[in-house]
């Protein structure tokens, strides 16, 4: 058994504890650099059944130059030396502070896309994480969401079962169906607590004791405000591009499988002569030729199908947004209208 997969055969965590500072300066690091996309590193420690997430830091960006490199890639190599090289010094200061220095996962911002962050990159960047240590999990912070009001943090990992389709690398109908991976089981979500510290605890505590409302005027109405219209609109333009990227891939796989079916009556006309020719060569006594040659050389490679699962997986997340930004929106009116029938 290789050291991949004793990685996997790992027992996995079922929960996540989110220390409050960590949170503090992941909201910090996405809202400073809203709506560009970052990154940055979670360290902590595994116990028991929970990932204790007690510190974290961020990645540098990379140079606008990086994303516009030549074919030589110039830019590119120099950013990577340059984040390797950062996340050296980053971790020996940390030993240095005597702080938890074990690297639990990485944070990523959604940026202005929604919630939306399911990618090949960051798949496969999950996947790197997870094949040598498999208490690895991704946070995903999602800005546009924590503006309106609700902080919207989450924590991801890979399935074992789509991990093995990653090792495999056959992104094909046919190796997603032999390991039972759909659209929905790419990624699993790991729930999520907050912790303080005792001192934040007991500040809590002290604020319970504070004067409670006095009258009618000391109550919140703002959070009543329907202000998540722009929000709504944003969720529906992003899923309709994605319901036509999904358009264009089942395309490719509908072009695929025509001539999948078109070359079948020609591929069994091809391998009855090879058959006949391979007869006379082995009477004359000379070596018969390859069958399976005439199958590659007639038929396409099937298209990956993973572009496809991650577009379902989208959609399927915008559609929830959408349900409960519109359940929200109810809730709200409904509050409305019982502020204003007890008014009159």
């Amino acid at each position: 058994m290789d050291s991949a997969t004793e990685v996997l055969d790992q027992p996995q965590i079922e929960r996540v504890q989110l220390e409050g500072l960590v949170v503090m300066k992941v909201i910090k690091h996405c809202q400073e650099n809203f709506p560009m996309t970052v990154m940055g590193q979670l360290l902590g420690m595994d116990r028991n059944e929970t990932l204790e997430i007690t510190n974290c830091y961020p990645f540098i960006s990379p140079p606008t130059g990086a994303a516009t490199a030549g074919p030589d890639g110039v830019d590119t190599v120099a950013f990577e030396r340059e984040q390797h090289r950062y996340q050296r010094e980053m971790m020996w200061c940390v030993r240095e502070a005597r702080i938890d220095h074990q690297v639990v996962g990485w944070y990523q911002s959604s940026g202005s896309q929604m919630g939306s962050f399911l990618s090949s990159q960051w798949i496969e960047t999950q996947f790197n994480y997870q094949i040598n240590l498999s208490n690895i999990v991704c946070l995903v912070y999602d800005p546009v969401r924590t503006e309106e009001g609700t902080l919207s943090i989450h924590a991801y990992r890979l399935t074992k079962k789509f991990m093995d389709v990653m090792r495999k690398q056959d992104f094909s109908s046919l190796g997603f169906s032999n390991l039972s991976v759909s659209a929905s089981t790419i990624i699993e979500e790991v729930p999520v607590t907050l912790h303080n510290s005792s001192l934040i605890n007991a500040a809590l505590v002290e604020l319970d004791y504070a004067d409670e409302f006095s009258g009618a005027n000391d109550v919140e109405l703002s959070r009543l405000s329907i202000s998540d219209k722009p929000v709504l609109e944003q969720s529906m333009d992003f899923l309709i591009s994605d319901l036509d990227a999904l358009g264009r891939e089942q395309s490719k796989y509908s072009y695929y499988m025509r001539n999948l079916v078109r070359g079948q009556g020609q591929l069994l006309e091809r391998m009855r002569k090879r058959r006949a020719e391979n007869a006379n060569r082995t009477a004359k006594g000379e070596e018969p030729l390859q069958e399976d040659d005439d199958v590659q050389q007639m038929f396409e490679k099937e298209p990956s199908r993973l572009d496809t699962k991650i577009l379902l997986k989208e959609l399927d997340s915008y559609v929830e947004s959408i349900k409960s930004l519109a359940s929200e929106g109810i809730v709200k009116q409904y509050g409305v209208s019982g502020v204003q029938a007890g008014e009159e």
